[in-house]
């Protein structure tokens, strides 16, 4: 059970009044309508930007059922390049899209495929479809359900996780690596005890090669985690090209924060930054930084007029900045998106109504060159055929 998905369905009941929004632009750039034909529904995962301006993504449902990947070119305009289905091509993509020189495109699904068990695959320009992985149930050290994204390499080299298979008896998840020639490499194999369970990229990696990222559970089994006692509140790690493993941040829950979401930023000094769903004040969430000679700073912890559960991970613009989003709260309960300078002050860039501009995102977002913000929602309360907006905001 995804214990941050538990923490996020009590927090949606508390509505308050926030603070006023700073003057930004928001303009929703497309609805996902259920009753157009083979419309997707669901937006989950963060947006891809290429250098022509089309925004890529996926969704969790619509098209024929099973989920789609969709392209918003620089007018607007919708296109569906592929729609899901099971058994074959997959279910439910949830997880930002990454892109090669070429165009091509890559993802992840957690569930279905030939294995049953998710699969990476490659989409070209034109919507085919290649399998380049399938990951197989079986035994219990298997890895299987892959999540939170794929990071490639100059070498075409694929990094990702899974949160299952490893070394304990439930599976507590692999990190991967899928070479071009299509051969599945196993990185590491969590235990689940100090090192971490359910790994969650995407990763990050650095000019050496070592890879970091972040698990959702483990760590320190005695923290006091609200929703699964004794699970560990997750850590922060690296993998060095070696294949060892280091710990740079164990949560301790309450006030340090706990199950951290996946998509850490890196600087170009080498420091990280990420978010928390759970801890800090109140249960609302985190955000750290994790300098490169390894001290943990809390930068901020939410207030429920900011926006609760932080998710999605944070992006940096040049002077520092990072930049997010929040599930919930913030005015009309519904999140926000969020600017965090680098001293720790928060500003509420938009707070969701729930019209026409969207609900809940539950993603991070993505900025271009011109300090554009892109992100996605996942539904309208006021307009129950509209499950989910994309968006932008301009500085």
């Amino acid at each position: 059970m995804n214990k941050f998905v538990l923490t996020i369905v009590v927090l949606v009941m508390a509505a308050v009044v926030g603070l006023p929004a700073a003057a930004q632009t928001f303009k929703t750039l497309h609805q996902f309508d259920t009753e157009k034909s083979g419309e997707g529904a669901i937006p989950h995962g963060a947006l891809l930007r290429d250098a022509a301006g089309n925004l890529y993504g996926t969704t969790l449902a619509g098209g024929s059922g099973d989920g789609t990947v969709f392209k918003i070119d620089s007018t607007g305009k919708e296109t569906i390049l592929f729609t899901f289905n099971l058994p074959v091509s997959g279910s439910s993509p949830d997880t930002p899209l990454i892109q090669d020189q070429t165009g091509n495109l890559y993802g992840i699904v957690q569930e279905g495929g030939p294995g049953n068990g998710g699969l990476v695959y490659k989409l070209s320009p034109q919507g085919d479809q290649t399998i380049l992985h399938a990951f197989q149930l079986g035994p219990k050290d298997s890895p299987v359900i892959p999540t939170g994204g794929l990071l490639m390499d100059k070498s075409g080299n694929l990094f990702g996780t899974t949160l299952s298979g490893g070394k304990c008896s439930s599976g507590c998840g692999i990190i991967f690596r899928l070479d071009p020639a299509g051969e599945l490499h196993l990185l590491y194999k969590f235990t689940g005890g100090s090192d971490g369970s359910e790994p969650f990229g995407p990763l990050v990696q650095d000019a050496r090669g070592n890879l970091y990222g972040v698990a959702r559970a483990g760590g320190d089994l005695s923290c006091p985690d609200p929703d699964s006692p004794g699970d560990g509140c997750g850590t922060v790690f690296k993998l060095a090209k070696n294949g060892a493993l280091t710990v740079l941040h164990t949560f301790a829950g309450g006030k340090d924060g706990s199950v951290p979401q996946g998509g850490l930023a890196m600087d170009a000094a080498g420091n990280l930054y990420g978010v928390t769903g759970v801890g800090g004040n109140h249960e609302f969430g985190t955000a750290f930084k994790i300098s490169k000679d390894g001290k943990y700073t809390i930068l901020h912890r939410f207030l429920r007029k900011e926006g609760t559960s932080p998710n999605g991970g944070l992006v940096l613009d040049d002077a520092g900045n990072l930049y997010g989003t929040a599930a919930f709260n913030s005015g009309h309960n519904l999140g926000s998106v969020f600017q965090l300078s680098p001293d720790g002050v928060l500003t509420v860039l938009h707070r969701f109504k729930g019209e026409d501009d969207g609900a809940i995102p539950s993603a991070g977002l993505i900025r271009d060159s011109a300090g554009h913000l892109y992100g996605t929602t996942t539904m309208d309360v006021s307009n129950r055929k509209i499950q989910g907006t994309a968006f932008e905001i301009t500085p």
